[in-house]
C-alpha cells in the first residue's frame, strides 16, 4: 500500500496543485498561489491519512480491508470535489483581479494596485480642470484590508497630510502630487470607497 500512498500524494502535489495554479492568471498568481499551495498540501495530508488507514487494514481481516478501501474512495471523491470547488473560486477571484488591474492601469497607474480582497470593484470619475480624481469602490472588503493598503502606500513614498492621522496621504512627484483619502471609507458598507487623484495644485497637500 506504500505504492498507493505515493501515487495519492503525487496526484495532489503535481495534479491538484498544478490545476489550481493553472486556474490562476500570472497577474494574480503572487496573491492567490500561496493559498492554493497551502490548500493542496492540506489535501495531500488528508490523502496520506486515508492511505495509512488502508495500510493498517491490509494487515487485518478482509471485511475490514474492504471497509477501509471504501472509506478511502469516499475520501478521494469528497476531497476531489472540494478541490474542484476551491479551484473554481480561485479562478473567479483571479478573473476579478485581472479586471481590476486593467481598470486600475487605465485610471490610476501611479498607485499600487489594490490586492486586499473584495468581490466587486469600480471607479467613479470626479476629474476636473485641477486634476484627475477617482473614487475607488470595493465591495465586501474590510478595515484590515484598508489598513494594509495604507501601509503599502507608505512603503511607496506616501506621507501623511496631517501628522496624527492616515485620513489623507500624498506623494510629491516634483511639481505634481498623488492624493489618497479615506474619510468615512465604510460609510456605505459593505462597500469601501476611497479617493485617489493626481494634481499640480499644491494647496491640496497644505494643511
Amino acid at each position: 500500500m506504500g505504492f498507493l500512498k505515493n501515487i495519492i500524494k503525487n496526484s495532489v502535489d503535481e495534479g491538484i496543485s498544478k490545476g489550481i495554479r493553472d486556474a490562476v492568471s500570472s497577474a494574480a498568481e503572487k496573491i492567490i498561489a500561496p493559498a492554493a499551495e497551502s490548500y493542496a498540501n492540506k489535501v495531500a495530508d488528508s490523502f496520506d491519512e486515508a492511505a495509512q488507514a488502508v495500510d493498517s487494514a491490509s494487515a487485518e481481516s478482509r471485511p475490514e480491508q474492504k471497509s477501509a478501501v471504501s472509506s478511502l474512495e469516499d475520501s478521494l471523491n469528497r476531497l476531489s470535489k472540494s478541490a474542484e470547488k476551491y479551484a473554481a473560486t480561485l479562478e473567479k477571484a483571479a478573473a476579478s483581479q485581472e479586471d481590476l488591474i486593467k481598470m486600475w492601469n487605465e485610471r490610476i497607474p501611479d498607485f499600487p494596485v489594490w490586492c486586499f480582497g473584495g468581490t466587486d470593484f469600480w471607479f467613479d470619475d470626479n476629474s476636473n480642470d485641477i486634476g484627475t480624481y477617482y473614487v475607488f469602490n470595493a465591495e465586501n472588503t474590510t478595515q484590515d484590508g484598508l489598513d494594509l493598503y495604507i501601509a503599502l502606500l507608505k512603503q511607496n513614498g506616501f506621507v501623511r497630510k496631517y501628522a496624527s492621522a492616515d485620513e489623507f496621504l500624498y506623494k510629491d512627484l516634483g511639481g505634481e502630487y498623488l492624493l489618497f483619502g479615506c474619510t468615512d471609507a465604510f460609510g456605505t458598507a459593505p462597500v469601501m470607497s476611497v479617493s485617489m487623484g493626481r494634481t499640480k495644485d499644491r494647496s491640496e497637500i497644505e494643511c
